[in-house]
């Protein structure tokens, strides 16, 4: 009679080749497959060519690990991204180290496995985007609290407060698990008593540390991106209250998430039996405070479904945590096979629709918004080679950064049309055309004619309109004109 082994977890190496093997796909993926970067990527690699404390938008965490990647393999579009997958692979260990410490082995296993296959973290692994760098941070920091309950110890305390100020650096959504944080030692007793001694100054002082720079950086120019932060909630044009943004703010959860994990989520949060056990406790209060704020910020104004992806840090311990331990492991089987197949036919699907012939409607496309640059970019490179004495000039955001990425040779000097002097970019606070810089341009444009640009140049010659068919149903289409002798925004 054949005896049934039971399979043994190892807390170091099951969750590291589960992650190591995921990990290595998207590698391949993006080694392969390189959609065009979005414009924000764009913008993080010109950022990433001009190195500061601090820019518009964001921290400058984001522009740092382009520069090291671009470094190592080139300014390819899979190495611009190449931080992505590496970081949400560290991400998932963090988790899977965590809830095995929390709880035990299997549940750190089944942990790292789940957020290595969510949905979001499928997607996020091939954009370069500063949520990789912030789930890290976060992770690590949840990471240090495990420990602390554990002993505490200064070195936790020194871990908590570096991976704050990194998070911090990355994204300021940060200041959620600062929050989180604090309602815990509110709430918390045996909590509270990891506050006495030199470790919460230790960790205070460290988070500080890392994040003055950049502190220093905004105060220099007018807390810019604080401002961004604030403008970017459009609460400043007025409230609205709005329960339909609101819903589809908490629908599209089920899908950064899961449906089944979301699902699950909701109900573990619902149960009283969460809040009256310490661990599940101390997870709750690191997935409701941000969850909470984002609710009612989709409600009030709008919120993007991307910026609750650090609660499920925390949620996605929780949730397998809660399903292991009530006997209901086929919740998180079936949940892992149902994201697995979801990132196949996400990223397998077009590149062999693709081979077969089969050109998809620009709707159906999930790289819609990635097509055709390279294209455009030396379409623009082949009109302007005959004007090699004229910057380029742009009058959007977008257009500019994707452009400076693809237009060889890369136009980093590259000017901003901003006549109304209000910085709202990075480029209308760095790049802005000033009065006094007579020319010549090449002013690049969706629009086929700029009257309240032209007029405001001694001369205009139409070089170019470009056509570059992205889908059979879309095009991208600029007009290049030559502009010489600026007068200035207004006579």
């Amino acid at each position: 009679m054949a005896v049934r082994r039971e399979f043994r977890y190892q807390p170091l190496v099951h969750p590291f080749l589960a992650v190591a093997a995921i990990t290595l796909l998207r590698v391949v993926w993006l080694a392969t497959n390189e959609p065009n970067l979005y414009a924000d990527e764009a913008q993080y690699w010109v950022w990433a060519q001009d190195l500061r404390l601090g820019y518009y938008s964001k921290p400058p965490l984001i522009a740092w690990l382009i520069a090291g990647t671009t470094a190592l393999c080139g300014d390819g579009e899979g190495c611009v991204r190449l931080a992505a997958p590496l970081l949400h692979a560290g991400t998932a260990l963090l988790l899977g180290a965590a809830a095995a410490r929390l709880f035990d082995r299997r549940i750190g296993f089944w942990t790292a496995l789940t957020y290595a296959t969510l949905p979001a973290v499928s997607v996020s692994s091939t954009i370069a985007s500063t949520d990789a760098p912030l789930l890290t941070a976060w992770a690590a920091a949840l990471y240090a609290l495990v420990r602390l309950r554990e002993e505490a110890a200064p070195r936790w305390w020194a871990l908590l407060g570096l991976s704050v100020g990194l998070g911090l650096l990355a994204k300021y959504a940060m200041a959620g698990f600062v929050l989180s944080l604090v309602l815990w030692f509110l709430l918390d007793r045996p909590a509270r008593a990891l506050l006495r001694g030199p470790g919460p100054w230790i960790g205070g002082a460290l988070a500080l540390a890392v994040l003055a720079p950049n502190l220093i950086w905004n105060l220099a120019h007018q807390f810019a991106t604080l401002r961004h932060v604030g403008e970017n909630t459009n609460l400043a044009r007025g409230v609205s209250f709005n329960p339909i943004t609101a819903g589809e703010f908490v629908g599209a959860q089920f899908g950064v998430f899961g449906p089944i994990l979301f699902a699950a989520l909701l109900w573990v949060l619902t149960r009283p039996g969460t809040w009256r056990e310490e661990r599940a406790r101390m997870l709750a209060l690191f997935v409701v405070p941000l969850g909470a704020i984002m609710v009612t910020q989709s409600f009030l104004s709008r919120a993007n479904a991307n910026w609750a992806a650090p609660i499920y840090a925390a949620g996605t311990i929780l949730v397998v945590a809660w399903a292991l331990t009530h006997a209901r492991p086929l919740l998180i089987r079936a949940s892992v096979a149902l994201h697995v197949v979801a990132a196949l036919l996400l990223f397998g699907l077009p590149p062999a629709l693709s081979a077969a012939g089969i050109e998809l409607p620009r709707r159906a496309d999930p790289w819609m918004r990635q097509r055709g640059w390279d294209v455009l970019g030396q379409a623009v490179a082949r009109a302007a080679a005959e004007h090699r004495d004229a910057r380029f000039l742009f009058e959007q955001r977008r257009d500019m950064a994707t452009l400076i990425y693809y237009v060889r040779p890369h136009p980093l000097d590259a000017l901003m049309w901003n006549p109304d002097g209000v910085a709202r970019n990075e480029f209308e606070l760095t790049a802005a055309l000033e009065p006094g810089e007579p020319g010549p341009f090449l002013f690049v444009t969706r629009r086929a004619e700029a009257p309240d640009v032209i007029a405001r140049f001694a001369q205009a010659e139409r070089i170019a309109r470009l056509t570059v068919p992205t889908h059979r149903d879309a095009v991208l289409s600029y007009t290049l004109w030559r502009l010489d002798g600026f007068r200035g925004y207004h006579d």
